[in-house]
């Protein structure tokens, strides 16, 4: 019979895969680990409320003897920041926090002697170049954008697992980069990253995934199970065009913007649109980084949603596609109505302010006007 330590047990992905685990006839106990209590009770769980990233040496003596007997860990737990307007230093402090946390899990797994350790990393380590293969594998380069500190953190906890792997060569250890994960209320980063809520100004062609958040808790439950060793994608397939997502969304996002007007309104839509994410994001929904699922699907995962199919489900707009073709003129012409009277009124206030500022100035002058 099998024991689990589980981080991050009360995060949207943590709190699927212990509901799973507790099933299992296989599994005996599963021990939950995080600053907030999971919202599941059940005779196999165990749970201490602990913050990996300052585990002290008591606290980790008490982990230690209530997951006498673990089999695996899976760290799930990565801590997000409050808002956007955060420093780059407090940003940068915070990805330190979750290495740190990453460094006390790994720490966990030599004391209690598991032979299985599964990690959830991001496909975000591959950093979004405009070179980038497409779709990119798992030999591809790691070369997170050096401005956005969520991807740099979690390729730095990528080399710390990698040299503690190397270390502990009996142990089979599996990191997962998942695509963007949709249907996650604390994956905020990657909900920004769809980039559906604005009108487009990435390159055309440009490919997106969708992951539903329900299919990354069977990945992470598939590599647990299966014993996988290495790095693994994650991803549905090999993703949409995003014109077709922007197309599946409706709305702005779909209202064909021309020119110098549809840039100044993207613009403006990631300024409003992105709550709790940086700015330097933006590569991420200008530059392609979508991978490729084949290793992991050869292995033998299936995942229940397209990349379309777990965008239409998750997102809570109406779509485009569910309205009538007469509705949808009608709305073509009314934000086309909009878009111009809007422009109008932006162009005659600008040409007023500088008559009167023209005016100022000349008067100041003594110049005729």
């Amino acid at each position: 019979m099998k024991v689990v330590v589980v981080t991050g047990a009360s995060g949207s992905v943590g709190s699927r895969l212990i509901r799973s685990l507790v099933e299992r006839v296989d599994v005996e106990r599963v021990v939950a680990l995080d600053q907030v209590k999971p919202a599941l009770d059940h005779p196999k769980l165990s749970v201490a409320e602990v913050d990996l990233s300052v585990l002290t040496q008591a606290q980790e003596s008490a982990v230690v003897a209530l997951a006498a007997g673990a089999t695996a860990i899976i760290h799930l737990a990565w801590a997000a920041g409050d808002d956007d307007a955060s420093s780059v230093e407090e940003q940068r402090a915070l990805a330190r926090s979750n290495v740190n946390a990453v460094k006390a899990a790994l720490g966990l797994a030599s004391r209690c002697g598991v032979a299985a350790f599964v990690h959830v990393s991001s496909a975000t380590v591959y950093g979004a170049w405009s070179d980038n293969d497409v779709p990119l594998s798992e030999q591809s380069r790691i070369l997170p954008n050096p401005e956005l500190p969520f991807a740099v953190a979690k390729a730095e906890a990528e080399r710390v697992i990698a040299e503690w792997s190397d270390a502990n060569r009996a142990v089979s250890v599996a990191v997962l980069r998942p695509a963007v994960t949709v249907g996650s209320a604390d994956r905020r980063l990657y909900g920004a990253l769809d980039a559906t809520g604005v009108p487009g100004f990435a390159p055309e062609g440009r490919l997106v995934q969708y992951l539903h958040v329900d299919d990354l808790a069977t990945a992470v439950e598939f590599a647990w199970e299966q014993r996988l060793d290495g790095v693994f994608n994650v991803a549905p397939d090999a993703g949409i065009a995003e014109e077709e997502a922007r197309r599946l969304a409706g709305g702005l996002a779909y209202f064909d913007v021309p020119g110098r007007l549809g840039a100044l309104l993207a613009a403006l839509g990631w300024k409003v649109w992105r709550k709790g994410v940086p700015p330097e994001a933006l590569a991420y929904a200008t530059y392609p980084w979508v991978v490729s699922p084949d290793r992991l699907v050869g292995a033998g995962w299936r995942p229940a949603y397209s990349s379309a199919e777990a965008f239409v489900a998750t997102d809570p707009r109406w779509h485009w596609d569910d309205l009538p073709p007469g509705k949808r003129q009608n709305l073509n012409s009314l934000l086309l109505l909009l878009v111009s009277s809007g422009l109008s009124a932006t162009a005659l206030g600008l040409l007023a302010w500088w008559r009167r500022r023209r005016r100022t100035v000349t008067a100041e002058a003594g110049l005729p006007r």
